[in-house]
């Protein structure tokens, strides 16, 4: 069995479908058209005897709990839970008798809840998501002022943050991706020439090459530093760092969350590129 523990939700199908559904619905999908795309999802899983009736669980708790349930849906459980195949499943195959009660707990207060009233329907809250602004090649300057950077003696340096790429972060975020860079000394560089001599930093270390690039977690305008980011320019031919391990897959990318790219990047500064 894919589960875990005899609780309805102990159980990859079930945790799948619930998390499916409610997720769909986030993204302003109706009910119908999530539970259609579900069925024809999942022929495999409904076609196989073990794993339909865990299926048929989950979703119609699902949709009675935010009152949206279909009659068909809950026929479909009804039927399974009446016939007790998954509860014959679990007695020949749980750990002990204690497991197999508690499954039988869990599946009658199922049945009872669905042949009770259903909930009015309760609403779905969507998902706001955030589209990162930058154009790829725009160049922002960070000046580093935080009381890490000066016990680092990184303190009125800058940090240069160019977006090369952007990606998509759960549940639909558009992010940026970066190569950071660090001035030598407290002047904001205003040439590409300039700004091409710069030294990038570090983010981690493949198997050979260094990387370095960063996925910035972008979630909404408000947690993005703006007071303290300063527009230099749109430069999309600099130079990119030799001998750079870039990953074929972009979640393989590290990530950085902004409320820690200070100390992150100053970090990283100073375990890859001063070791």
């Amino acid at each position: 069995m894919g589960s875990w523990g005899p609780k309805l939700y102990q159980d990859d199908v079930a945790e799948d479908v619930r998390d499916y559904y409610k997720d769909q619905l986030r993204r302003g999908k109706t009910n119908e058209e999530v539970t259609n795309e579900l069925i024809e999802d999942n022929e495999d899983i409904i076609s196989d005897e073990d794993e339909a009736p865990v299926f048929w669980f989950s979703l119609a708790d699902t949709q009675w709990s935010l009152g949206r349930l279909f009659p068909f849906v809950k026929e479909k459980a009804l039927e399974h839970l009446k016939s007790g195949e998954n509860l014959k499943r679990w007695e020949e195959e749980a750990i002990n008798k204690k497991e197999y009660k508690a499954r039988e707990k869990v599946l009658q207060e199922l049945e009872q809840k669905l042949m009770s009233p259903m909930p009015p329907e309760k609403k779905v809250s969507q998902y706001k998501l955030y589209k990162c602004e930058w154009n790829i090649g725009d160049v922002f300057a960070y000046k580093l002022e935080s009381d890490y950077a000066k016990e680092k003696g990184l303190d009125n340096k800058y940090l240069l943050i160019r977006k090369v790429y952007e990606d998509i972060w759960w549940p639909g975020h558009t992010v940026p991706i970066v190569y950071v860079q660090i001035t030598k000394d407290e002047k904001i560089p205003l040439s590409k020439e300039d700004i091409s001599q710069l030294e990038y930093i570090q983010t981690s270390r493949a198997e050979v090459l260094p990387k370095y690039l960063t996925t910035m977690i972008s979630t909404s305008k408000r947690i993005i530093p703006t007071k303290k980011l300063i527009f230099i320019g749109n430069y999309v031919d600099i130079n990119r760092p030799k001998d750079e391990y870039i990953p074929e897959n972009k979640i393989s990318i590290p990530a950085c969350n902004w409320s820690a790219f200070e100390k992150t990047m100053i970090d990283n500064y100073f375990i890859f590129n001063k070791e």
